[in-house]
């Protein structure tokens, strides 16, 4: 898997519209594809590197996954995505045009960040930060 190694951790985010959701994460966040399955014909599974970072978006099928429960896309996720970015408002208007929603609008913070929260496409919650 694209330069994977058993040390790598990333999230796997289940996704109603798996095309619209990789739109958003490479007009958002510059993302790049890495993997992709299958090689050819519509994609089901892919992972996207965003700077030294991978989030996997899969496609939510109409039967159970491998464990016997139905991915769903989030309503009540128990998971935010945090990016950091360099550009917080460039990075917000991206975002805006590709679909997502902004959230709570861009605050300084006491600890020297400028945060934002989003809403992607499947509903995911990203913590935007400009460090």
């Amino acid at each position: 898997m694209g330069g994977m190694t058993e040390r790598d951790l990333f999230p796997i985010v289940a996704c109603a519209d798996l095309p619209g959701a990789i739109r958003f994460y490479e007009a958002t966040f510059g993302a790049v594809l890495d993997y992709r399955f299958p090689d050819e014909g519509e994609a089901v599974y892919v992972t996207l590197r965003i700077g030294d970072s991978k989030v996997a978006l899969a496609a939510v099928g109409d039967g159970p996954n491998a464990y016997g429960e139905r991915s769903l896309p989030a309503t009540g996720h128990p998971v935010d995505l945090c990016v950091y970015v360099d550009d917080l408002d460039a990075t917000l208007a991206a975002a805006a045009d590709a679909g997502g929603e902004l959230r709570v609008p861009p605050a300084d913070m006491p600890w020297g960040e400028r945060v934002a929260w989003v809403r992607d496409t499947e509903g995911i919650m990203l913590l935007v930060i400009q460090g």
